[in-house]
C-alpha cells in the first residue's frame, strides 16, 4: 500500500480594475474616428484579463477589453501609456458598424517591479485609467519525475479507510535520509507522525522500504513500485518473502508471497474530483499467495483483488485504491519543489 500522495499548491492573484473617464472620447487617428463612452458618460466594461507577474513577458492572454461606442465609420486604434515596462494597444481596424462594441488592447513588454500601477488609455479628447496589480510569479517546479523526491514538496489527500472513516492526510518530503545496507532513502513525514522511506535510481525505478506485509509477520523489505521507463503491459515482481496468516487462535497458514506490478496504461489522463491530470501511469499491484513449496495457490482463497495506483508526471501518486478493504486515497492538492 502506498503511504504517499502527491503537486501543487496553486497561487491565484487578484486583478482589480478601476476606471475614470471624461464624458466623450475620440480616438486619435488620421480620420479622427470617434470612439466614445456609452450614453451615461462613463467608459463601461473596462476589464483586464490574464495574470500579471513580475519578470514574465505579457502575451496575447494579457489584455484590456473596453466596451465602447463607435460614433462613425473609419479606422481606429487605441493605446495606453508605458508603465512598469508594459503597455497596451489595439490593432488598427476599420469600423464598418456604429454602436456599442468591445475593443481589446493587447499587452506588450515585461513587468519590471511588483505593485499596483495605473494605465491610461488615450482617446482624442481624454483618457481612461485602469489599475493592474503585478504579482510575484507562481512557483514552477523543474521536477519531471512520476514520483518526486525533491525536499520541501508536499501533498494533501482525502482518504476513506475500511471503516468508511474519512480523513485528510498530508505528506511532505523532509531533508532527512536513512541508509539501509547500500541504499539511501528519502524520508517522507505525515501529519499522523508516520515515516515512509523512498528512493529512486538512475534507471527510472522507484522503491519503497515497506512494512506492507507486517500483518503476516514479514519484516520490512524493499520493493519496486514504479518503473517509468517500461512500456504499457510490462510487469515485474518481487523475490518471494515468507509469512504466516493466523486463521484463528489455534490454526495458522504458512505463505509464500510475491508482489507483482503491471503497467496497465501510461501517459493517459486521469480525472480526480477537482481536476484532470495528464500523463498518468496506472500500476496494478497484485499479491500472489501460495504455500511455501508453491504447490497450493491461496490467491483465490483470500479473494484479494489487485490494488490500483496512479502516478502523475511531475506530481507523484494521485490516486490509490484497495478494493479488498474499500480503502482509497485521492490527491486534493500538492506543491512540488
Amino acid at each position: 500500500m502506498k503511504n504517499f500522495l502527491d503537486k501543487t499548491t496553486i497561487f491565484l492573484f487578484g486583478l482589480f480594475l478601476m476606471t475614470s473617464c471624461s464624458k466623450d472620447y475620440s480616438v486619435e487617428t488620421p480620420q479622427l474616428l470617434e470612439v466614445i463612452a456609452p450614453a451615461n458618460g462613463s467608459l463601461q466594461g473596462v476589464t483586464a484579463h490574464g495574470n500579471f507577474y513580475q519578470g514574465i513577458a505579457l502575451t496575447t492572454k494579457n489584455y484590456i477589453s473596453a466596451n465602447v461606442t463607435i460614433a462613425n465609420y473609419g479606422i481606429y486604434q487605441l493605446h495606453s501609456d508605458t508603465v512598469n515596462g508594459c503597455w497596451f494597444a489595439s490593432d488598427s481596424k476599420y469600423a464598418n458598424a456604429k454602436g456599442s462594441q468591445i475593443i481589446n488592447l493587447v499587452g506588450y513588454g515585461t513587468p519590471i517591479n511588483l505593485g499596483t500601477y495605473n494605465f491610461h488609455i488615450y482617446f482624442l479628447t481624454g483618457t481612461a485609467s485602469s489599475t493592474i496589480i503585478f504579482s510575484t510569479p507562481p512557483h514552477v517546479s523543474t521536477e519531471t519525475d512520476y514520483f518526486p523526491l525533491s525536499v520541501g514538496s508536499y501533498w494533501t489527500e482525502d482518504t476513506i479507510t475500511n471503516a468508511a472513516t474519512k480523513d485528510t492526510l498530508r505528506y511532505r518530503v523532509s531533508p532527512l535520509t536513512r541508509t539501509i545496507g547500500v541504499n539511501t532513502y528519502t524520508i517522507f513525514l505525515t501529519n499522523h507522525k508516520d515515516t515512509i522511506l523512498y528512493r529512486k535510481d538512475h534507471l527510472g525505478h522507484y522503491y519503497e522500504y515497506s512494512s506492507l506485509l507486517a500483518p503476516v509477520g514479514v519484516d520490512k523489505f524493499e520493493y519496486k513500485f514504479l518503473d517509468d521507463q517500461l512500456p504499457e503491459g510490462s510487469s515485474w515482481q518481487t523475490d518471494p518473502v515468507y509469512g504466516t496468516y493466523k486463521v484463528d487462535a489455534t490454526q495458522s497458514l504458512a505463505l509464500k508471497i510475491i508482489l507483482k506490478c503491471t503497467i496497465v496504461s501510461r501517459n493517459k489522463p486521469f480525472q480526480l474530483q477537482n481536476q484532470t491530470v495528464d500523463s498518468v501511469i496506472h500500476i496494478q499491484e497484485e499479491l500472489l499467495l501460495t504455500s511455501p513449496d508453491g504447490t497450493s495457490n491461496y490467491t483465490a482463497l483470500f479473494g484479494i483483488d489487485p490494488n490500483d495506483a496512479y502516478y502523475g508526471k511531475k506530481i507523484g501518486l494521485i490516486y490509490y485504491k484497495i478494493p479488498f478493504t474499500g480503502f482509497f486515497r485521492e490527491a486534493r492538492s500538492w506543491y512540488i519543489e
